[in-house]
């Protein structure tokens, strides 16, 4: 039988020896355990999260809309007043932007209405629907219309109670 050597750095027990000697740093295995607290934490609240609702699907809008406000009423600036508020008056699936704020060719509208600028009158309708108009809304095609228009509002008298949107101050004529 052959013996192995047992020289001091030759043999395999200096080896293993050796290995026992060196003990890992206390400080770098607490560090790894707080990196997978701090890990697990996040984790953890980002799943409470999105089972609490937080990343919710919305309804997909079906129909933008760039819409043209034109005043019938004679009120100055009553289109640019009320701009924001027809925008925010709109929900799903319609999303309408307001592009174009004017007078209308007449004053003295008595009741509000929609045109549709659009052979498609479904978004006009659903505009004219969810603002509480209820007329019929006819199409009216716009020569040169760059600015691509799909709808024409026109404030009436009657703007307060049929849209529900905000008075305005300022009666004075333009």
């Amino acid at each position: 039988m052959l013996k192995k050597p047992t020289g001091p750095k030759g043999s395999s027990a200096y080896r293993i020896k050796r290995a026992k000697e060196k003990k890992p740093l206390r400080f770098l295995e607490i560090g790894i355990l707080c990196l997978f607290l701090v890990v697990v934490v996040f984790a953890a609240s980002f799943t409470i999260q999105i089972s609490k609702g937080y990343s919710k699907e919305s309804e997909p809008t079906e129909y933008y809309i760039n819409l043209q406000v034109l005043n019938g009423q004679g009120e100055r600036g009553l289109a640019n007043r009320l701009a924001n508020a027809i925008e925010a008056a709109v929900d799903n699936p319609l999303a309408v932007r307001v592009i174009d704020t004017d007078n209308f060719e007449n004053y003295g509208v008595e009741k509000t209405f929609v045109i549709s600028r659009q052979a498609d009158l479904r978004g006009a309708r659903l505009l004219a629907d969810q603002l509480g108009i209820t007329e019929e809304v006819v199409f009216r095609e716009i020569d040169d219309n760059y600015l691509n228009i799909g709808a024409t509002l026109v404030l009436g008298a009657d703007y307060q109670e049929r849209l529900g949107l905000p008075k305005t101050s300022g009666t004075d004529k333009p």
